[in-house]
């Protein structure tokens, strides 16, 4: 030990050179200690530790903090280790009012030498001497302590914050998600969904119990539903809750305007039965016009179009009237658009014996400025399209192919001999 301290002292004295240096450098280490003591007070007190500390954990978040409770319990031994030393250097300090050489020798070897026995492993008998040490003795300095105590406190802290981090940002989720879930349970509840096999209420409840479910895994687990992973869960619930409530929100629009939706069903109910006469009028003048129109007569929906409006107030529950009346209006649009179609269908075949007239005025006074309209072949013609659509029923394609025929006959005769 005296050799020791001999060989110690010109490097210490050329490390601090002097008493005030000696006293500087056992003050940063008091110092050190009350703040070390304050971290890690701090790190046991953080909300993340006292739920790490006190829940059942299960999967990873487990396995990482039975490692991080080893680690810890590590850093607090380390750490009675470093109040030992500064310590006893302070009680070396104390010795004298002005250190001698013997004290700053031990304060050297305290605050600066690996004095610190921190591991001590046994020497297999394979690798042992006769005369050699029996185990190995793992020294460090103040400095090495304080660094493996750094490396464990940031690694510890990592996994208290990321925890803490996780379940916030989670359990706050889930609570806006809870709460929207419940409200969307009220309106269904209103609007008779409830106790039902409507799907809107099976989401309801299989939403609420996953909602129940992963609050459960944020306190047990959170390292499971850290980064990447948890908001891609977080934001198919909420795209869910979201579409649930949507669709409450369109029954509830349903039931809100539900007299108006019943008026306006019945004045387009109405308006088919105006339409329906409309179009048996176009398809009877048709018909009277055109030979052969192939015109079918669209089958009466309206029977059974008023009897499904009557029987729409007496549904039980919104969700089946909602269905209803979107059925209800599919129907009323089909067979407004059967009739229009029907309708146009006719008015298009008058259309037609109308423009095939108009187009053979038009060349018959063609004809007649070129001078070839009592040519015998146009005469002819003239008689035929005459008959043709000035006759009742007037067969279209015949008039067509006639116009066609003096169309050329008209413009061959106009052309320069």
């Amino acid at each position: 030990m005296e050799r020791a301290a001999g060989i110690a002292e010109p490097a210490m004295m050329k490390q601090w050179g002097s008493n005030d240096a000696l006293e500087a450098e056992l003050a940063s280490r008091i110092d050190a200690e009350g703040r070390i003591a304050a971290a890690l007070l701090e790190l046991e007190s953080h909300p993340g530790h006292h739920a790490l500390s006190t829940a059942v954990l299960t999967g990873q978040t487990a396995q990482r903090w039975a490692e991080a409770r080893e680690i810890l319990a590590g850093l607090w031994q380390d750490f009675g280790i470093y109040q030992a030393v500064v310590s006893a250097a302070r009680t070396v300090r104390a010795r004298r009012a002005r250190p001698g050489e013997r004290e700053l020798a031990e304060l050297h070897r305290l605050l600066a030498q690996p004095s610190i026995d921190v591991a001590r492993t046994a020497v297999s008998l394979s690798e042992r001497r006769l005369t050699g040490a029996i185990e190995r003795v793992e020294m460090l300095t103040l400095d090495q302590l304080s660094a493996r105590m750094d490396t464990a406190f940031a690694e510890i802290s990592e996994l208290v914050l990321a925890c803490d981090a996780t379940q916030r940002a989670v359990l706050t989720a889930l609570t806006a998600l809870a709460e929207r879930v419940s409200i969307a349970q009220m309106l269904a509840d209103d609007l008779g969904t409830a106790g039902t096999a409507d799907l809107v209420t099976v989401t309801i409840t299989t939403l609420a119990a996953e909602i129940d479910n992963l609050g459960r895994v944020c306190v047990t687990d959170p390292l499971s539903l850290a980064g990447q992973q948890g908001r891609e869960v977080l934001t198919a619930l909420e795209d869910r809750a979201r579409a649930v409530s949507a669709q409450l929100a369109e029954l509830a629009a349903v039931r809100d305007g539900w007299d108006d939706r019943l008026a306006e069903l019945a004045a387009t109910v109405d308006e088919i039965d105006t339409l329906r006469v409309r179009e048996e009028q176009a398809r009877q003048r048709a018909q009277e016009l055109i030979a052969d129109a192939g015109l079918v007569t669209p089958p009466n929906r309206l029977p059974v179009l008023r009897s499904r409006l009557a029987a729409l107030p007496d549904l039980a529950g919104w969700p089946a009237r909602a269905l209803a009346v979107t059925e209800m209006q599919a129907a009323v649009e089909s067979a407004v658009s059967e009739l229009s179609a029907a309708y146009e269908q006719a008015i298009t075949l008058e259309h037609r014996r109308a423009e095939l007239r108009g187009r053979f005025e038009a060349y018959r006074a063609k004809a007649t400025r070129l001078g070839c309209a009592e040519h015998s072949d146009a005469l002819a013609l003239d008689a035929s399209i005459r008959q043709l659509l000035w006759t009742k029923p007037c067969d279209l394609a015949a008039a067509t192919r006639a116009l066609v025929a003096y169309q050329r006959l008209v413009s061959g005769m106009g052309r320069p001999a």
